[in-house]
């Protein structure tokens, strides 16, 4: 899973990029253009150890996510259209978009707008997405239409009729994930990565004051969970950073006097993985206990060209338990008595938190 973190400038963007990442790329001032911050994180699961000590692993091996820090959109990009092609190209490589939405007050940190308006940075950041896509979409039906003006290929026809209900939208000035695409559609343009057809996670990105009106400011910003492939998410960016920096006994009493039930970095991933629809499987065994990511709705056949391409075209069958039944039982052949180790086909849908022991025909 990869994310890209997007916003105005001076709104924490970078600071969230370092709560998630562990990482420790400069903030402050930081609007160099061109500039991107990369990095990949490590998801954290409990279950991994549980999982490993059943099968004395050698080493356990988390799922991880890539995290894509970029420049913040300035007005005067906004006023002349012209967003850094490098960010764009980056941007549309990623899977889901986390905007980074600025609540708190700081007069150390002035807003580039003058003032604190969330709903107005979120209204601004949409649009030049919008037109960004929006050119995409122009330039593409362009060269069609000049391209197969005199021919009447179905595939071609198929692409310009949806390209024309993407401008249709976009000009409307609705973001392309509102659209209900089918497969085939999705197919057609997958390749052109539009920024507006991402998931969107918001993130309110509050100061320590505020914490006491999380809920609230939560409440005041839920109308856009309402919008498709849409959620949002409010957290203390300079507080959860300062809090990753610190050892793990000093984190968990700082978190619980200021009432933090789980840090930002779970907060995040937990919502990232329901709006991208994911779920985590694993794989165990005296090497390694590895925990993977697949999409919602995926089979065993695709859970086995996770873990490598020559399982896929080999694949017969795998042995299928749930994590928790597997730690219960405390064996696989404790598992295996008691009926809980199953044997699924190619066309068994993966389920969260399943172990599979993926059995295939070695392809040469």
């Amino acid at each position: 899973m990869k994310i890209g973190i997007v916003g105005r400038p001076q709104v924490g963007k970078t600071t969230v990029f370092n709560t998630l990442a562990q990482s420790t790329a400069e903030i402050g001032g930081y609007t160099s253009r061109g500039q991107i911050n990369l990095s990949t994180a490590n998801v954290p699961d409990e279950r991994l150890e549980q999982i490993a000590k059943i099968s004395e692993s050698g080493k356990t091996t988390p799922a991880t996510i890539d995290y894509v820090d970029v420049a913040g959109v300035t007005k005067s990009e906004m006023e002349h259209a012209e967003l850094d092609s490098g960010m764009l190209a980056e941007l549309r490589t990623v899977d889901a978009l986390a905007h980074v939405v600025r609540l708190f007050e700081d007069e150390r940190v002035p807003h580039v707008d003058g003032s604190v308006d969330a709903e107005r940075d979120i209204e601004s950041v949409a649009l030049e997405f919008a037109l960004a896509d929006l050119q995409i979409v122009e330039g593409r039906l362009t060269r069609l239409r000049k391209q197969f003006q005199n021919q009447k290929l179905p595939e071609q026809q198929s692409e310009i009729r949806l390209l024309e209900m993407c401008q249709k939208t976009l000009e409307a000035g609705k973001p392309l994930r509102t659209l209900d695409l089918s497969a085939n559609e999705e197919k057609l343009i997958r390749g052109y990565g539009f920024l507006t057809q991402k998931p969107l996670l918001l993130v309110c990105n509050i100061g320590e004051t505020q914490l006491q009106a999380a809920d609230e400011i939560f409440q005041r910003f839920r109308k856009y969970k309402t919008a498709p492939q849409t959620d949002v998410i409010v957290l203390a960016a300079q507080l959860e950073m300062e809090l990753s920096q610190l050892d793990e006994t000093d984190t968990e009493i700082f978190m619980e006097e200021l009432g933090l039930h789980e840090s930002a970095l779970e907060r995040f991933i937990q919502t990232s993985y329901q709006l991208l629809g994911l779920l985590t499987f694993f794989t165990t065994g005296p090497v390694e206990t590895r925990a993977w990511t697949l999409r919602e709705g995926q089979t065993a056949v695709d859970a086995a060209g996770r873990v490598h391409t020559d399982f896929a075209t080999g694949f017969i069958r795998s042995e299928t338990i749930n994590w928790a039944d597997l730690v219960a039982c405390g064996s696989y052949p404790e598992a295996r008595s008691k009926g809980l180790l199953r044997a699924e086909g190619k066309t068994y849908q993966v389920q969260e938190g399943d172990v599979l022991l993926i059995l295939a025909n070695p392809t040469h």
